[in-house]
């Protein structure tokens, strides 16, 4: 996020602080919670807690009727802050950006056929360099195990056994 405020907002606000915290809400489209417009702002939440206490006091801002969350309230503030400061978090920067829709899976699906790969050849790539699982675990698994009898009898059934060697079927 740039740090550059207008000076007019500055000058209506009086601090940093209560510029970007009212410009989150006054950018949003659903009510916020003051955690959120913190992370959102780049501020801490003790600060952002006050100036939303001061701004309700004033008048600014209400609490939602739910009581989950932050909205201007007033439209004339909502609309001068809108046009003087545009606050984008992460999801809406990502729909906003041409071709999100169809780049995204892309990545997703190249990524996960990667981990599979890897999972293939290493059973334990996943897994923490000497980890074990402890010994209730390893108990619990050996109840699992089906006898090499009965894998064999589902396997001349067509289906996928127990043993890690099937799974790739």
């Amino acid at each position: 996020m740039s740090n550059e405020i207008d000076p007019a907002v500055l000058a209506f606000t009086g601090s940093r602080t209560r510029a970007l915290t009212l410009a989150v809400l006054a950018n949003a489209e659903e009510p916020f919670s003051g955690y959120r417009v913190a992370k959102i702002a780049g501020l801490t939440p003790s600060k952002v807690y006050r100036e939303l206490l001061r701004a309700s006091k004033a008048g600014l801002i209400r609490r939602d009727v739910s009581g989950n969350g932050y909205l201007i309230a007033d439209p004339d503030v909502q609309t001068f802050l809108r046009r003087r400061l545009r606050i984008r978090w992460d999801d809406e920067w990502d729909k906003a950006r041409v071709g999100w829709s169809d780049e995204t899976p892309r990545l997703l699906a190249s990524g996960l056929t990667a981990i599979r790969r890897r999972l293939r050849d290493n059973p334990n790539y996943l897994r923490p360099r000497g980890w074990k699982p402890p010994a209730s675990a390893q108990s619990l698994a050996g109840e699992l195990r089906r006898s090499p009898e009965k894998d064999a009898g589902i396997r001349r059934a067509g289906q996928r056994t127990s043993r890690r060697d099937d799974w790739t079927r």
